[in-house]
């Protein structure tokens, strides 16, 4: 037979853990908003019409042969001096919001895996380019990873059996 103390602490037991279930649950879904509310606002800033200018411009009008020849062309040309940096600029943070685990990777390989891919192989000598000028080993670091994570999630489900996921990467070769 229970005693009333016995069957108290067996509901206050009860209890407690349906408290923190509870809380796990809401706490759950407070990351799921935030992860939400944060991808929301990257893809805002990818919509940005400069952002969508010089995505543009990465796509049709970038030319990287050395990096002499380059910063000559950046003397002349504001569009070759701003939209690279840019463009490098926003992945950079993209990627470090994944890394820090701020956004999933999903969301944006799903949602930008085209550009970070064929802006990142565009951009590649560039960026080393960057980092021996400035003397920054890490510039362009969360970039690259976001690179290399973007080509890996896109290869898995591309083994699991999504073909589109298939044809983006071989089109981006």
């Amino acid at each position: 037979m229970v005693t009333i103390f016995e069957g108290t602490a067996i509901i206050s037991a009860a209890s407690a853990i349906l408290v923190s279930v509870f809380a796990l649950v809401q706490l759950r879904h407070m990351e799921k908003h935030r992860n939400v509310e944060i991808s929301m606002k990257l893809f805002e800033w990818a919509e940005n019409e400069n952002l969508r200018k010089a995505f543009k411009w990465m796509d049709n009008k970038y030319q990287f042969t050395t990096f002499e020849t380059y910063k000559a062309l950046e003397e002349k040309d504001i569009e070759a001096s701003e939209y690279p940096a840019e463009v490098t600029a926003f992945f950079e943070q993209v990627g470090f919001l994944v890394e820090k685990k701020f956004v999933d990777l999903d969301v944006v390989a799903d949602r930008l895996g085209h550009y970070v891919i064929t802006d990142w192989r565009k951009l590649q000598p560039w960026i080393v380019a960057m980092r021996q000028e400035k003397q920054d080993s890490t510039y362009g670091e969360h970039f690259q990873h976001l690179y290399n994570q973007t080509v890996g999630y896109m290869k898995k489900r591309c083994a699991s059996g999504e073909t589109n996921f298939c044809t983006d990467l071989e089109r981006m070769h």
